[in-house]
């Protein structure tokens, strides 16, 4: 029950949910037991002037939201900024690089939505796969030859990603024909 709670905190913020709007949004008895929870947790962070892991990304985006002198300030500051595994961004980072690039839109992602492997840490796959329609002017650079796997080995990675039901096709290839049959071994643990 504990980890629940400490689950569903921690999912509301990295959504920006402050505790009044998922109190709001709730109509089950315990889910709104976490929500009273939620809103005692963070009066008591408030009153020790405490922050916890959540807040490292969330306050700096609310405050890049709340006060548009120093949103201007950063954008300014910023001239250009690399995101390294964007398919694993969350709503609170995808809000701070969205507050951060400005309209200008002066940034790199990198990332690969076949490899989203984080939404148990509340990555959102949706950031990189609208990310086109978000930035239009982007250009778009596919990675689709891998370097280092053998064709066997892609062979199955493309098996397995073709059934995911949201992504960007793409072509994968190599130059490594061949290579050892993959093999499947079921462990305990």
């Amino acid at each position: 029950l504990v980890g629940k709670a400490i689950k569903m905190i921690s999912d509301w913020k990295n959504d920006l949910v402050e505790p009044e709007q998922a109190m709001e949004t709730l109509d089950d008895p315990e889910d709104m037991i976490f929500a009273t929870l939620y809103a005692l947790y963070e009066r008591n962070l408030r009153a020790y002037n405490a922050v916890d892991f959540d807040d490292l990304i969330v306050l700096p985006t609310k405050i890049l939201r709340e006060n548009r002198e120093l949103r201007d300030k950063w954008q300014n500051r910023i001239r250009y900024l690399l995101v390294d595994e964007y398919q694993d961004t969350n709503t609170a980072q995808y809000e701070m690089i969205k507050y951060l690039v400005g309209p200008q839109g002066r940034f790199t992602v990198v990332g690969d939505d076949d490899q989203s492997i984080y939404a148990w840490r509340h990555a959102d796959i949706r950031n990189i796969l609208s990310f086109q329609k978000d930035y239009p002017e982007a250009r778009t650079v596919a990675l689709e030859e891998n370097y280092r796997s053998t064709g066997a080995i892609l062979e199955a990675a493309k098996h397995l990603i073709s059934a995911n039901r949201m992504r960007i096709p793409k072509d994968l290839r190599t130059q490594k024909n061949g290579g050892h049959p993959v093999v499947v071994h079921e462990v305990y643990n």
